[in-house]
């Protein structure tokens, strides 16, 4: 198994991305892009399966990424946020 880092950026429209993910996902995590720039590439760090559970007990599966954000700090939030940005290539890292 090879691994490498991805990039990833804030979707355009995150009231979409809600819309087509609730309720799997918490308005919450709405707002916590704001720690995030819509313009810029953010290097997913590592990727974790996570299983959510609706309002309804039904279980969903997703994932979150651990991303550094714009106050210095690393988060795991949501994969349902981002769009996938491209990779880099190991000769350029």
């Amino acid at each position: 198994m090879q691994t490498g880092v991805f990039y990833v950026r804030v979707k355009e429209d995150l009231e979409k991305a809600f819309e087509d993910f609730f309720p799997h996902m918490s308005r919450a995590y709405i707002s916590m892009a704001k720690l995030f720039k819509k313009d810029k590439l953010y290097p997913v760090l590592a990727v974790e399966k996570v299983a959510l559970f609706t309002k309804d007990g039904d279980e969903a599966e997703s994932a979150r990424f651990l991303v550094p954000s714009e106050n210095e700090n690393f988060i795991w939030i949501h994969c349902e946020l981002f769009a996938y940005g491209g990779i880099v290539d190991s000769e350029d890292a």
